[in-house]
């Protein structure tokens, strides 16, 4: 230990906040996919040097939400039909399943307290039109679930791809009608963790992600009879 010494943690955390702040900003639709992410002019918004921002951007990059490429300019991502329904969906379905298979012993009062509050905050986000937030709590809802997992690999795996769905989330439930929809099926999912048969419980599981694919089907749809 004489001999070793911790980093100076200063910059980390300027490091930590600058991420965080262009993080909120994609995470709440303010920048959207394609956006351009220019350093000088973040630095010059920040009043901060450019340093931290260019590390701020290669651990969004790692986090799936902006592309850079070598001599161009960093962008915010885009999340395309494909990866969605061909890759997201499926690994989130089994993830999820995985979870609701082997923790029914855990799914305890303090567990369905803690989805109440979360279904509660949606119904109001989801009134005020707060897409944002509705979206971060649909998340939470179901990283509830994911948390009862004993091994640690479950919520990793989830790591890898909960930016990129949040880039879903935003980008395709904006495009309900109402709001309100997103709220409702996740108290019919909590409705039926607490006294719905575990075939019960997987087959309106199963339905509720999937239908991620039919409101991609529908929004593709609804764009080619607009051109």
């Amino acid at each position: 230990m004489d001999t070793f010494q911790f980093k100076s943690q200063e910059n980390l955390s300027l490091r930590q906040r600058v991420l965080n702040d262009i993080r909120s900003a994609i995470i709440g639709g303010h920048l959207k996919p394609g956006d351009k992410l220019k350093e000088l002019d973040i630095s010059k918004q920040m009043s901060i040097s450019r340093g931290p921002i260019r590390e701020a951007l290669r651990d969004l990059e790692a986090l799936g939400l902006v592309v850079s490429s070598p001599y161009r300019e960093t962008t915010v991502a885009d999340v395309r039909k494909e990866e969605v329904t061909e890759l997201l969906i499926p690994i989130r379905l089994k993830l999820e399943l995985f979870a609701l298979k082997y923790s029914g012993a855990k799914r305890d009062e303090a567990f369905y307290g803690k989805l109440d509050q979360i279904v509660e905050r949606m119904k109001e986000f989801a009134a005020d039109g707060d897409l944002p937030a509705l979206v971060e709590e649909d998340i939470q809802f179901h990283e509830q679930l994911l948390s009862l997992d004993d091994s640690s690999y479950t919520l990793q795996i989830w790591s890898g791809i909960v930016n990129r769905l949040r880039l879903h989330f935003i980008k395709n439930t904006s495009r309900f009608d109402d709001l309100r929809k997103v709220a409702d099926d996740h108290a019919a999912l909590l409705s039926a963790l607490r006294g719905g048969s575990e075939e019960k419980i997987e087959a309106l599981w199963t339905q509720h992600i999937q239908d991620e694919d039919c409101l991609l089907c529908f929004i593709d749809e609804s764009e080619g009879e607009g051109k």
